[in-house]
């Protein structure tokens, strides 16, 4: 799902640059049992990273924490968000591989289980969202 949705939580004021020069796009923690995710993760909004990965298509690539949040090296492009928060989901220095995937509108990082569990915990903390409660999402079973 592409632009704002129930359980996807914006940051405000990312910087998003694909090879070094700025795009303007939106970035979302995506929470898992909302607005079709089956799994939390950071949606990446922009129709210039379709050139990238194609919608329904994607990959395993390395993510690197960086100076003030994140850098995905997508083959030969580079793709850094920055905003505050991503410095919890990855410290500068630390690196990992995972899933990169391409939806109509942008692209998502399916991290893995640490960077998952940051990421709801910035939810939790930073936008008072409900995540670990016995509070269920709209329209599942409980």
């Amino acid at each position: 799902m592409t632009g704002p949705g129930e359980g996807k939580l914006l940051l405000e004021d990312t910087k998003v640059c694909l090879d070094y020069k700025e795009i303007s796009a939106k970035v979302y923690i995506h929470v898992k049992g909302y607005s079709l995710a089956r799994v939390t993760h950071l949606d990446i909004e922009h129709e210039a990273l379709n050139e990238v990965i194609k919608p329904e298509r994607g990959g395993f690539y390395s993510i690197y924490g960086i100076e003030g949040g994140i850098n995905v090296k997508l083959d030969s492009r580079s793709l850094s968000i920055l905003h505050p928060f991503l410095t919890e989901v990855l410290k500068k220095g630390e690196k990992t591989r995972t899933w990169v995937g391409g939806k109509f509108g942008g692209i998502y990082i399916g991290f893995k289980k640490q960077q998952i569990i940051e990421l709801e915990k910035i939810a939790r903390e930073k936008f008072n969202f409900p995540i670990g409660t016995n509070i269920a999402p709209k329209g599942s079973k409980s």
